[in-house]
């Protein structure tokens, strides 16, 4: 999964669902009316298919990515990044 971010305020406003992401999933980009696109992040959870394999991402978050994906899941979008730390965190 990516999540795009505010990076002022760690706010996730747009997701990409997905476990595995390849180069073309990683030059997509998001905009915002009200978010310059400099200040656009993205944090990824999952795997990045590269030449070599799989590169791991936010691994520890697995299983916040798996309640994101469940039947009655929590909203990506009700939590935001704590731009200090680089963690999730619930609103």
């Amino acid at each position: 999964m990516i999540l795009f971010y505010n990076k002022e305020t760690g706010d996730i406003f747009s997701v990409m669902d997905g476990r595995v992401h390849n180069e073309r999933h990683l030059q997509v980009s998001v905009r915002s009316s009200n978010i310059p696109d400099e200040l656009i992040g993205k944090y990824i959870i999952g795997w990045i298919e590269s030449e070599n394999g799989k590169i791991e991402y936010n691994m520890d978050k697995f299983e916040l990515l798996q309640k994101f994906e469940d039947n009655t899941p929590e909203n990506p979008l009700d939590y935001r990044i704590d731009i200090e730390n680089n963690n999730l965190i619930k609103k």
